[in-house]
């Protein structure tokens, strides 16, 4: 009898313990929260040339490398591997001091020559028109041709805790082009021109690394040798279209959505899931150089007309745009006695021959069809000329000089001066032939910047390119995880990124 007392006893006893050891073990298995997870449109596994990726791939660029330098969601330029710049020589030199406390994540240092290969490397193995900055260093075109010697014949040595660029001539923008994805660390480029097969060899300069990834997903796990308050875990998952992906950010499936559906933006931002940056893309308005029915004064008109019309967009749509107010460029809205003297231009009534019927056209988009309707409905409650429009595709607008069916067009692009891409291009397509030759062939920011001040009154008081608007970035956010921000460059900055949950 004592025997059957005692085996139900321990019976109980083991029944028990299971109870606690379920209730207590099955919280910390679930581990909820730790995951941070945000949508891409698609999977790119070459990530040997990052200049030619789209913003979401080089964020994982960015998430598993550190650059030299970075640039903030303020475009405030800060330390990362260097912890200092010394500018010598006038502008040739640059001297960058390197911390200390700076690991790969297999532990082992990042030391100066580490840094001085990778350079070498993307030098030959990243698409030219991304790495304009670093051509301009001594001897670095003559490289890339095959000619000389990396260590004796490029302008980059390095010492025991710096390492040095010598230029060909003064670029005022150099650091500043430093910030680009381009130029944070990896380890063996060519490697990750297959990182679907590699990653998992490589070793990352980052705050994270590459743990696993499938045709679907991309997830990323917390460097161990990162000292730093963030998430350990990031998840990337591919969604069709930002409609998609809003879905699941409502019901808790993402974390963050990049520029989710204009309609949705007043909402999230009353909500307080919303955080509204500067983004670096503009739009203009372009006039036909070959149409002849709008002479100077009608040009002058119609522009007036385009920004009383976006004055009404802004209204209701603040979060998505800001007004340009004459400037080509945001950092031009400070100069206060240039948009003063433009504002003086556009002002009065002036004479000329009111066509019936204007003709825009504007890159094929959801976002630029919705444009062109609100202007079109605009024009028509506000005028007497009626507004056409057509969706055109990007190859056929980029010939817009050479055609003559049109009035006008919407051009929108980068901002940034030093990509291919950049609106710089089109402003410059609409000088003469000779003229507009010479400004293409410019390719460091600083030149760029420089030449198009000398051309910028040109375009503006012959009406022939000319400011609209601003874009600005909006990104949804999950409020259980703490300052998430996109950096100067519009990518995701994850150096920062808490679970409010857990941050202490």
């Amino acid at each position: 009898m004592k025997k059957i007392i005692t085996t139900i006893v321990l019976a109980l006893c083991l029944i028990l313990f299971l109870i606690v050891f379920i209730d207590v073990a099955e919280p910390q298995k679930k581990e909820s929260g730790k995951d941070f997870v945000y949508s891409i449109p698609e999977i790119n596994y070459n990530l040997k040339s990052v200049g030619s990726l789209d913003k979401r791939m080089q964020d994982v660029v960015n998430a598993t490398s550190r650059g030299l330098v970075e640039l903030n969601s303020n475009n405030e330029i800060s330390p990362s591997l260097s912890e200092s710049v010394e500018v010598k020589d006038d502008g040739l030199e640059y001297d960058f001091k390197l911390r200390d406390d700076i690991y790969w994540s297999d532990g082992t240092k990042i030391t100066p020559s580490d840094i001085a290969t990778f350079f070498r490397e993307i030098l030959t193995e990243e698409d030219e028109e991304n790495i304009y900055a670093l051509l301009n260093v001594y001897g670095a075109k003559a490289y890339r041709g095959g000619s000389g010697s990396f260590s004796k014949d490029v302008g980059i040595s390095y010492g025991e805790n710096n390492i040095v660029f010598r230029l060909n001539s003064k670029d005022d923008k150099f650091i500043e082009e430093l910030t680009m994805s381009q130029y944070r660390l990896r380890k063996n480029v060519l490697l990750w021109e297959d990182i679907n097969n590699n990653y998992n060899s490589l070793i990352y300069s980052g705050n994270y690394t590459i743990a696993n990834m499938s045709l679907s997903e991309i997830n990323l796990k917390k460097n161990d040798y990162i000292n730093l308050n963030i998430v350990s875990n990031i998840k990337v998952i591919i969604d069709e279209g930002e409609e998609v992906a809003m879905a699941a950010f409502e019901i808790g499936e993402r974390d963050i959505v990049i520029n989710p559906p204009k309609s949705q933006l007043n909402r999230l931002n009353d909500e307080g899931r919303l955080i509204n940056l500067k983004a670096n893309k503009a739009m203009y308005l372009a006039f036909n150089s070959k149409d002849d029915r709008l002479q100077l004064e009608g040009r002058k008109e119609i522009y007036k007309l385009f920004n009383k019309a976006f004055e009404s967009y802004q209204l209701n749509n603040s979060l998505y745009m800001e007004l340009a107010e004459g400037s080509y460029f945001r950092s031009d809205k400070d100069d206060l006695s240039k948009l003063q003297a433009r504002k003086v231009m556009s002002v009065g009534e002036t004479e000329w021959e009111k066509p019936e019927i204007i003709h825009l056209i504007a890159e094929e988009s959801s976002e630029n069809k919705e444009i062109s309707e609100y202007l079109v409905k605009w024009f028509e409650n506000n005028t007497d000329i009626q507004l056409i429009y057509d969706l055109v595709k990007l190859s056929e607008l980029e010939k817009i000089n050479q055609e003559n069916y049109y009035d006008m067009a919407l051009i929108s692009g980068n901002l940034s001066l030093t990509d291919e891409v950049s609106i710089y291009n089109d402003l410059v397509k609409f000088l003469d032939g000779e003229r507009r030759e010479k400004f293409i062939s410019l390719k460091t920011e600083g030149e760029r910047l420089e030449n198009f001040l000398s051309i910028e009154d040109e375009l503006f008081n012959q009406y022939k390119i000319l400011p609209l608007f601003f874009y600005n970035d909006n990104v949804a956010v999950n409020k259980k995880f703490k300052n998430m921000s996109l950096d100067g460059n519009g990518n995701i900055d994850f150096s920062k990124i808490e679970n409010g949950a857990v941050a202490q």
